[in-house]
């Protein structure tokens, strides 16, 4: 006796069309493709202004003298040699060779110097002393297109840039012509630099 294939529960089973193999996997392909894409963070560009600042104060440095305040080598005045009978205005530019130190200023800076009336000065006229009682007279200025005066504790402006510069002081001594002692003058001025 046959059996019906519906008298068996197992049957449909059995008789239930099946897949080919080689379509199995791909209904497991399509499967993935469809599902959701998990979630990954997207490269967005932030981009934002940042502020870069720098600030130049005005100012002077004083080239050859690191300490920068005190034993500045500003250099010399040396009126040089003459004659103890000779009577000249003799001028000459303060100077040093390679130790005379140098100035350098930012552009715009306001700087100034003042000098003292010296060691052997009667009232503002600066004297050079043969340290016996004698003296010979002389004067100190600014020199430049237009000379100004430096009297003795009196702040000038003094015009300096941003090229290193020696201090441009000049004076002019006085010789009297009679009456001196050979030997050597001297004085000691102290030059005060501000900005």
């Amino acid at each position: 006796m046959s059996r019906s294939p519906l008298a068996d529960g197992n049957a449909h089973a059995r008789t239930a069309p099946r897949r080919p193999r080689h379509l199995r996997g791909r209904w497991l392909g399509a499967a993935l493709l469809a599902a959701p894409a998990l979630a990954v963070p997207a490269s967005i560009p932030t981009t934002a202004p940042m502020l870069v600042t720098a600030s130049v104060v005005r100012g002077c440095i004083v080239s050859g003298a690191p300490q920068q305040t005190a034993n500045l080598p500003f250099g010399r005045i040396d009126f040089g040699t003459h004659p103890a009978v000779g009577a000249a205005s003799i001028t000459a530019l303060a100077g040093g060779g390679g130790l005379q130190a140098r100035i350098e200023c930012t552009p715009g800076t306001q700087a100034s110097i003042s000098a003292n009336a010296g060691l052997h000065a009667q009232g503002t006229q600066r004297r050079l002393s043969n340290n016996a009682g004698q003296f010979i007279p002389y004067a100190l200025a600014l020199a430049g297109a237009a000379t100004a005066p430096l009297p003795p504790n009196t702040v000038v402006d003094l015009p300096l840039g941003a090229t290193a510069t020696a201090l441009p002081i000049v004076g002019t001594a006085s010789l009297p012509g009679s009456g001196l002692a050979a030997g050597l003058y001297t004085d000691t001025v102290q030059v005060t630099l501000t900005w």
